[in-house]
């Protein structure tokens, strides 16, 4: 009855009110884009009514449409129904294209109405109540495109609706040009900005993890929270996560704008301290917290309340500045240390956010500054926190260097610095050792010259020990992470026991020592297992033997092989007449960096690792090491180990089987490192008939397999540009080619952790080679891939 009564009234007045003149833009006037139709534009608010566009048509002369204050008027936190309306007259000759945009990227809903001669034309919708794909414009701003024809005029009512989020009113129209540079400028100003949020977190989350300190982990969340919060005010949220309406996408502002307050309320009260400043205010801060969780709980599970959650949230935040900035002034008042750059920090983001709180409560008008007080505060803020972060790392590293002179053994954070630095070493030295191997190797099958030949003997031999240290610190690593691995391939015996008599020769030579070598059981040919643990183990326990031993001898036995079923128990027998090792010392002797007295790591080199590392690969062998040792007599250690049977192939047979089977095939090698190509070309320039070429990285390896077909690519992991693991993803994905997809990769890498072989084969190479390379483990390879069988080589 109510309603009746007063659309009659609405009607009486239309009656006898005259018709009043709407304001009106000319095409022809507009000289410059973007231009706002503020000034000629009106707003309604309609408080809680709600009116269908016919009811603003037909009220349009006695609704209360006033003048809009500025340019991007703020109507603060609001649940109103407003409407806006202005008129556009197209005075050219040709027809034009314009693009409103209007609203904040959060606005719930913005629906736009053309009226022409008195008639709806068009309708559009937007807002993050409407699904992405029913959106009047692809943009994560509220964006309307609107065509105007040429000598006609177009009447516009724009209505908003919102949750009690703060509605902005910029009516800005764009050209087709001036959108496109207004979106290059949003580029510019967002790209830094969260640029520097992600460049901090991603710091300071490698920081963490190095350091273990609780104020990282809180400012690591503090800046995503914040990320996550600016993401969703400025629609990419929306845009590119929910893209539709539901739960999350309704009130992910609300909890990203909460979990922010809370979590750099938690930083805050972590990292100054508080509770050594003031245990009043530190209650008073912890009480405020509560309440911040509360406030949590209630906007995920009352969803009633939300018009007061978004003042709320506000207000709790701008409390929870003014508790810092109070716990920051009672600090200095009382002496505290409070790191200078936090201080500034806490300076921006208050001002950036009493400037943003203001402009949010109309309290002040609203401009580009103001809009965008909080990136600004904000991206400053987090720059200055995490110069205070940095000085927090000096700071802790201070204390815990001081830590490790009282307990080094027993620091974890040793043990993690430890393991990156050896992992990393290891790494970045087999690459220059793939070099010395590959191109010894190649010019001693060369030469004639045996003068030469052994010469190249001494480097390939050297070369091979320090090899082996270098696998001992990278083995050391994964022993800690409990990634030692073994390999399960077919090797030759008698070619292991080959080259370590030939190391040993040279280094007992060197020292002027006696080395002798005895089967006194005959040694299987072949047998399955890896060849390069087997190496290692007995390796480790001769250079030992050499290393403690000044004069005398050194003596490698064969004492015992048993043929079982499937399997071979080889016993083999190492003695020295070195300076022995007390007997206190022998239960720790196979701990890592153990050696008989402290000073021996000066007295006779080395890392302390050799007999750790052969425990645990002994152990991965089923096997046994025992140690009987006098001081001033020398050592004997005695190993016992299990291989599987090989079966029984000849060279000959396997060979003229294989060896034409490389003809006419064309080889890609993806290397950046050119030594590494020149070590590879020298292997395979030895295949008769096969062709090869090189790419520097995985761009120009696309091209190449453009360019002309291959069979095989040997594929790099780390280079420039593309790396080996982009590149095997984008040829697997057709694009070198549909008939290159399913071409047959071999990662060839100086790179040994298990980590990076399971990530290559889960983005499809099909084998892992790494370097220093082995020439007859990569023609096996070679062939396995390419015809997709197990080809055994025995080389002697």
């Amino acid at each position: 009855m109510k309603n009746k009564i007063v659309k009659i009234i609405i009607l009486g007045l239309i009656l006898f009110l005259p018709r009043l003149t709407s304001a009106q833009v000319k095409v022809s006037q507009i000289t410059e884009y973007p231009f706002s139709v503020y000034r000629d534009s009106k707003l309604f608010d309609a408080e809680d009514s709600i009116y269908t566009i016919q009811n603003i048509l037909s009220s349009e002369e006695i609704l209360p449409f006033n003048d809009i204050p500025n340019r991007n008027s703020n109507l603060g936190f609001t649940t109103s129904n407003y409407w806006v309306k202005f008129k556009l007259v197209n005075d050219s000759e040709e027809d034009k294209v314009f693009f409103l945009e209007t609203g904040r990227p959060i606005t719930d809903s913005v629906v736009l109405y053309k009226i022409q001669e008195g008639q709806i034309n068009e309708k559009l919708n937007n807002g993050d109540l409407v699904a992405w794909q029913d959106r009047a414009f692809d943009h994560r701003k509220i964006i309307f495109p609107i065509k105007l024809e040429a000598g006609k005029n177009a009447d516009f009512f724009i209505n908003y609706q919102s949750d009690g989020e703060v509605i902005n009113l910029p009516l800005e129209i764009n050209s087709p040009s001036s959108l496109i540079s207004s979106s290059y400028f949003d580029q510019l100003i967002y790209g830094i900005f969260y640029g520097i949020l992600l460049l901090t977190g991603i710091t300071y989350l490698f920081f963490y993890f190095g350091i273990k300190e609780k104020s990282f982990l809180l400012y690591i969340t503090y800046v995503f929270s914040v990320a996550l919060l600016h993401l969703g005010l400025d629609g990419y949220l929306y845009q590119y996560i929910f893209q539709s309406p539901g739960f999350l996408a309704d009130k992910s502002i609300l909890i990203a704008a909460v979990f922010s307050t809370l979590a750099f309320g938690r930083y805050t009260q972590v990292y100054i301290q508080i509770e050594e400043i003031s245990k009043g205010l530190n209650k008073i801060f912890s009480g405020l917290i509560i309440g911040i969780i509360a406030l949590f709980v209630f906007v995920i599970f009352v969803d009633s309340g939300r018009p007061l959650y978004y003042p709320a949230a506000n207000g709790l935040a701008l409390i929870l500045l003014l508790l810092v900035i109070s716990s920051i002034i009672i600090g200095y008042i009382k002496g505290k240390k409070i790191d200078a750059f936090f201080t500034i920090g806490i300076f921006f983001l208050t001002l950036g956010f009493v400037l943003f709180i203001l402009n949010n409560f109309s309290v002040i008008p609203n401009t580009f500054i103001t809009e965008n007080a909080s990136k600004i505060g904000t991206g400053l803020e987090i720059i200055f926190l995490s110069l205070s972060m940095a000085n927090r790392i000096s700071l802790l590293r201070s204390e815990k260097e001081k830590a490790q002179e009282e307990a080094l053994q027993q620091s974890e954070e040793s043990n993690q610095i430890k393991s990156y630095f050896l992992s990393n070493m290891s790494h970045e030295l087999r690459t220059p050792l793939n070099a010395i191997l590959g191109l010894s190797e190649s010019i001693m099958r060369d030469l004639p010259d045996e003068k030469v030949k052994e010469n190249l003997e001494v480097i390939k031999y050297s070369s091979l020990s320090l090899l082996s240290s270098i696998d001992d610190i990278l083995d050391y690593s994964k022993i800690e992470k409990n990634e030692l691995k073994l390999e399960s391939r077919p090797f030759s015996v008698h070619k292991v026991i080959h080259e370590l008599k030939a190391i040993t020769y040279q280094q007992a030579r060197d020292k002027g020592l006696q080395f002798a070598y005895e089967e006194k059981a005959i040694l299987p040919e072949r047998a399955i297992g890896d060849a390069t643990r087997f190496r290692q183990i007995l390796g480790n326990v001769l250079n030992n033997a050499v290393k403690f031993t000044n004069e005398g001898s050194i003596k490698l036995d064969v004492l015992d092989y048993e043929d079982k079923k499937d399997k071979h128990l080889l016993i083999f027998s190492i003695k020295d007449t070195g300076a022995g090792i007390k007997k206190a010392k022998l239960d720790r002797i196979f701990e890592s960096f153990i050696q008989e007295q402290i000073d021996d790591k000066r007295k006779f080199g080395g890392f302390g690792l050799g007999l750790c590392i052969v425990k645990a690969l002994v152990e991965l062998h089923h096997g046994k090491i025992n140690i009987k040792s006098e001081v001033n007599k020398g050592t004997e250690v005695i190993i016992k180990l299990e291989f599987e049977k090989a079966a029984k192939e000849t060279n000959e047979l396997i060979l003229a089987e294989k060896k034409n089977l490389l003809k006419g095939k064309r080889i890609l090698v993806v290397e950046d490192n050119p030594v590494n190509q020149l070590v590879i070309k020298s292997i395979l320039k030895k295949w008769e008939g096969t062709s090869y070429d090189f790419a520097n990285h995985g761009l120009e390896a696309l091209d190449k397999l453009h360019a002309q077909p291959c069979d095989l690519i040997l594929m790099d992991l780390q280079m420039p540009e593309m790396d080996g693991y982009e590149a095997t993803q984008a040829i697997r994905a057709g694009q070198a080619g549909s008939h290159h997809q399913n071409i047959p990769i071999i990662a060839v890498t100086a790179d040994t952790t298990e980590r990076s072989k399971a990530k290559a084969i889960s983005v499809g190479m099909d084998e892992y080679l790494t370097k220093p390379v082995d020439r007859d483990l990569l023609l096996e390879k070679v062939l396995g891939t390419l015809y997709l069988e197990k080809v055994k080589l025995k080389f002697d």
